[in-house]
């Protein structure tokens, strides 16, 4: 959406990482591989094109443990271990098998086939549902066109000189060329695509660089040159602004300095609401790496401990023995605290490269979840076994996905208990009385969840996918973007109702996804009568500091208000006049 107001225009994007900008705008495009001249080889020729390939690959190797080092040392640990996936990806078997597939069967040369081979995967890559997974598409991108520079002699890929103070507009950026800016220089990233997970993203926010994805047409909107201010908060970018415009920003500057110290002070202090109610905040991981960073923002535990990477980076099903190693090394780094362990939830959607699956129209409603685990009893009964196991030393809980009904968990129990007796029958420790819970986020779960809730210890309700099948809209779809509503009055009075009824069964009951992870949620949340959130590591200084400013009382008062609206826009407006009425009357 691009608006015209004066001599200025305003065009708006999404929030990746946030905080606020400006500078002159640099307008260019690295994604893009570049298009090989194709030729003709003989049988001799093309197995002599694959060793040049081979070579590639161990010179790229070397370049990315290079930049992994040299990331470690400028940004930090964590942020590094993305080009140990990108090293992963480079060695995966399924990128040597279409290169050497396309070399030999159509017998062309080898950047050729290089070049339709990423086409081929990433296009494959961005079908999937899952954003994670669909973000993984710019890394193979990136490790394309470092093997397509090795291949052309031109060498890794470098990034252009940019002016001091310069906000980088282009379509998508790779974690190669974010792993060489650094916010001193590059005061912010205006991208056209890009993903909330994307390396790309993760790196910038590391090096505090405010990021705008899904800005429609930026490049043609924004010329070099342009003055510009990113407003990483609302997700705004003004194309030469005005002296007044400029002013209010230099205002908001300051503000947000001083917020965030006092957010950094927040790390020790206990999510209390300002009438001394305790709420759980405990954070979403999916790898080790989330692990540590939740531990330094003194998260509470892990409420979401997504196992879909561990999956993912391999080239085969990870054995007992190693899914046990991980779950080990992330819990050792939490512990005393429990950590919500969520089985694998993949489907057509979310593939594994060496797990086949029929192909489906829409993967979304199709084999997917506890689904498909129960349809592949092999899959489930050895990642139970390595989380009992871990039960036996670290407080740890089973999490199952997409649970439709009584049917899936009465099944899911049955596994849990083969699980058992063959642990025992090797005289093997667990936690007997390990605590099993279910996710809700089928709408056909949350109407039943009263009954469920005799078959469970615990519930999470994931509200990405429950906004999705409530509202019947692709999440993944960008034409679909402005229906996916999760202020919808719907959604509200089925929050409200999973409340009430996991209250009369005395069950725990946690929330998490995006809407738990957004802080302009989280008094309606509490005020609707949650009081247990995991969101990301990122967020979780945030949301406390919303608890820590807000009144139970006067949250409920807001959620009883809100809904009894019946429109989107009546919700928004209550919320607003709410959120305004706090910053003229602050606590205290």
């Amino acid at each position: 959406m691009v608006e015209k107001i004066v001599n200025y225009m305003v065009i708006n994007g999404e929030v990746a990482s946030s905080g606020v900008a400006r500078g002159q705008a640099f307008v260019c495009s690295w994604t893009d591989l570049v298009a090989m001249s194709q030729r003709k080889v003989g049988e001799t020729q093309a197995q002599k094109e694959l060793e040049k390939f081979d070579a590639a690959v161990v010179v790229a190797e070397k370049e990315l443990i290079d930049l992994q080092k040299n990331v470690h040392q400028t940004i930090g640990k964590q942020e590094s271990m993305i080009f140990g996936a990108q090293i992963l990806l480079l060695h995966d078997p399924m990128l040597r098998n279409e290169v050497s597939s396309i070399c030999l069967n159509e017998k062309i040369n080898v950047e050729a086939a290089l070049e339709l081979s990423i086409d081929k995967l990433t296009a494959l890559f961005v079908k999937m549902q899952d954003p994670y997974f669909r973000e993984r598409a710019a890394d193979l991108r990136d490790v394309g066109k470092r093997l397509q520079n090795i291949l052309g002699k031109s060498g890794s890929p470098r990034t252009p000189v940019f002016p001091n103070g310069s906000v980088i507009v282009t379509n998508e950026l790779l974690p190669s060329i974010v792993a060489q800016l650094n916010s001193r220089t590059i005061r912010g990233l205006i991208l056209e695509k890009g993903g909330q997970t994307a390396h790309a993203t993760i790196l910038a926010r590391a090096e505090g660089i405010p990021v705008l994805i899904h800005v429609p047409d930026a490049m043609k909107s924004i010329h070099t040159g342009d003055r510009l201010i990113v407003d990483g908060l609302v997700g705004r970018v003004f194309i030469n602004p005005t002296p007044a415009i400029l002013h209010e920003y230099d205002l908001l500057e300051k503000d947000l300095k001083a917020n965030l110290t006092a957010l950094k002070g927040l790390i020790n202090l206990p999510a209390v609401t300002l009438d001394g109610i305790q709420i759980k905040l405990c954070s979403n991981i999916g790898k080790f790496a989330d692990a540590v960073t939740a531990a330094k923002v003194n998260a509470e535990g892990i409420g979401l401990y997504r196992t879909e990477l561990a999956f993912l980076v391999q080239d085969h099903f990870p054995s007992e023995e190693e899914q046990y190693a991980i779950y080990r090394k992330t819990a050792d780094r939490v512990a005393p605290r429990e950590v919500v362990i969520r089985v694998l939830d993949i489907g057509s959607d979310k593939v594994l490269p060496y797990f086949s699956l029929p192909f489906e129209v829409n993967p979304s409603l199709g084999s997917r979840g506890i689904r498909l685990l129960l349809a592949h009893p092999e899959i489930l009964h050895t990642q139970l076994r390595a989380i009992l196991r871990l039960s036996a030393t670290h407080p740890v809980s089973i999490l199952f996905p997409m649970v439709g009904g009584v049917e899936d968990m009465l099944s899911a129990k049955v596994a849990i208990e083969k699980a058992k007796t063959s642990l025992t029958t090797e005289r093997q420790l667990f936690n007997q009385d390990i605590l099993v819970g279910a996710m809700i986020e089928i709408p056909s779960a949350a109407i039943m969840i009263g009954r469920l809730a005799h078959e469970v210890d615990y519930f999470s309700i994931g509200t990405n996918d429950l906004v999705q099948y409530l509202l019947t809209i692709d999440r993944a779809s960008s034409d679909m973007a402005s229906y996916y509503e999760p202020l919808h009055p719907a959604i509200l009075k089925m929050l409200a109702f999973i409340v009430a009824e996991v209250k009369t069964k005395g069950k725990s009951l946690s929330i998490c996804g995006e809407m738990a992870g957004n802080p302009a949620y989280t008094q309606l949340l509490l005020g609707i009568g949650f009081r247990s959130f995991s969101v990301s590591p990122g967020e979780i200084l945030a949301i406390k500091n919303v608890i820590r400013s807000t009144n139970i009382q006067k949250a409920e008062n807001l959620a009883q208000q809100v809904l009894e609206l019946g429109t989107i826009r009546e919700i928004k407006d209550c919320l607003h006049c709410s959120a305004s009425k706090a910053v003229s009357s602050p606590a205290g």
